[in-house]
């Protein structure tokens, strides 16, 4: 086998960092409320929405979507595969329930007649909704699956995204997303359907991950993992590889959310306001490091921070003269909303030490020692992942930064995963707002859970938030 000089680099690197294995984060102690995470004041709401509606910045949302949807029906294969007492009452839920999901109304009326009569089994039900010979749902992304009906329309994640986000500014918003290339036109024809509906002409963009950054695979010796085929095991390196498509995007402000985290469009009032409220502080921020980034005061910058609360007091003690102050605020900006954690799994937002430095950070439990004190610091944080984040990445002359000059490289995971029998490992980089944002001025504002009802089973769908009434 023949690699460039670039690939044989990347192989050793990974190869390296599997075997060192991914460091544990130093943890200090959870961000709460008043300690890391901002709360908001009725009063200071008011002001950010006026400042919001005032606003004359081109905005753009970012919104991954090359998820697969086949992931929303898992207990419907395991069904198939092997019939548990879980994945049973799971499927006996769907099954019961079918007429409520939005994407019943898609089956042909011959179909929803055999459903109605009980003339199929469960099997062959399970094989139109998921297989080649029916709707397929099994092969497409999650953005193209059915979530929600509005009176006779049928409308997907892909669609409801770009209806609500629409309603944010009088001024038309664009939109981006990083999609598998071969659904392009399924997106594309998804979009003139929607314009058909609305009327309305709805500016999209797309860019796929790019595949030179998979991973390689490696076997548990050490040595790259080859396919049944001879060829070399490659892995897509997760959603931090996605920070190279963010940086393209052209907008002041870009607006990040996943694809599968949205209300009815009846019930998506409050995700709309809480992002007049980051943007709202995106603005209020850079425009405060504008003038201090001219004319630099340390006084007037803590004032600022104690408000916002960017940065530790232990950064703040270590600025020692204006080229400091500068150099701290010349970096990419983040306001990020972040929910109370209700159970979900995944990480959330801590004070870690770094380099000698205090710094506020997202992380991932799988970045934890399983020790008594991690486990306890864990039991005390009170805030889940970001469910909602507001961007600016354009320094002081708007022009974009290097984000790769702002991510922790040593931020890696390493996965490990069955293939053909045999276990391999790859190396993820550093996950978006993980590793990959980790060098970012970030702001954490609490928002209520009411804007996150991601749809991770489409049982999910039964939720409140995703019925018409």
């Amino acid at each position: 086998m023949e690699f460039t000089e670039e690939e044989e680099k990347n192989i050793l690197k990974q190869k390296n960092d599997i075997l060192k294995g991914a460091p544990f984060l130093d943890v200090i102690r959870p961000c709460r409320p008043q300690d890391g995470i901002v709360q908001l004041s009725d009063e200071e709401k008011v002001s950010l929405k006026k400042r919001f509606k005032q606003l004359q910045k081109s905005i753009s949302f970012f919104i991954p979507a090359s998820g697969s949807g086949s992931r929303m029906f898992q207990f419907l294969y395991d069904y198939l595969d092997e019939t548990t007492e879980t994945n049973q009452a799971q499927t006996e839920q769907f099954i019961r329930r079918l007429q409520s999901f939005a994407l019943y109304k898609q089956c042909p009326l011959e179909v929803r007649k055999k459903v109605e009569d009980f003339s199929w089994t469960i099997e062959e039900l399970i094989h139109y909704l998921l297989g080649e010979s029916g709707l397929n749902f099994g092969a497409f992304p999650k953005g193209l699956i059915p979530f929600h009906s509005m009176g006779p329309f049928i409308l997907n994640p892909f669609q409801e995204q770009l209806i609500q986000g629409s309603q944010l500014k009088n001024s038309p918003i664009s939109f981006h997303f990083t999609i598998q290339k071969a659904f392009e036109q399924h997106f594309q024809s998804a979009i003139q359907h929607l314009s058909a509906m609305t009327g309305d002409v709805y500016p999209v963009s797309y860019s796929e991950q790019d595949a030179a950054s998979n991973s390689f695979a490696f076997d548990v010796d050490g040595s790259l993992a080859l396919d049944t085929d001879g060829s070399v095991i490659r892995r897509p390196a997760g959603h931090g590889t996605l920070l190279t498509n963010l940086s393209k995007i052209d907008s002041d402000y870009v607006l990040v959310k996943n694809i599968d985290n949205l209300q009815h469009f009846h019930k998506s009032e409050e995700t709309l306001e809480q992002w007049t409220y980051l943007v709202g502080i995106l603005d209020e921020v850079k425009e405060a490091f504008h003038g201090l980034n001219e004319y630099p005061s340390l006084s007037e910058f803590k004032q600022l921070n104690e408000r916002f609360q960017f940065v530790t007091e232990e950064e703040c003690s270590s600025i020692s003269d204006d080229h400091d102050l500068r150099t701290l605020i010349n970096r990419p900006l983040r306001v990020c909303g972040m929910v109370r954690n209700e159970g979900q799994p995944g990480g959330g937002p801590f004070f870690v030490q770094q380099q000698g430095k205090i710094r506020k950070q997202i992380v991932e439990k799988v970045q934890l020692a399983k020790t008594d004190k991690i486990n306890a610091l864990l039991m005390q944080s009170t805030h889940f992942n970001p469910v909602m984040m507001a961007l600016d990445f354009k320094d002081f002359e708007g022009e974009s930064y290097d984000l790769a000059e702002f991510k922790e490289d040593s931020a890696y995971f390493i996965v490990e995963k069955n293939h053909h029998g045999k276990s391999i490992r790859f190396i993820e980089q550093p996950g978006l707002w993980n590793g990959g944002m980790a060098h970012w001025n970030t702001v954490f504002v609490e928002i209520p859970n009411e804007v996150f009802t991601p749809v991770k089973t489409v049982l999910d769908l039964l939720h409140p938030a995703h019925l018409a009434d």
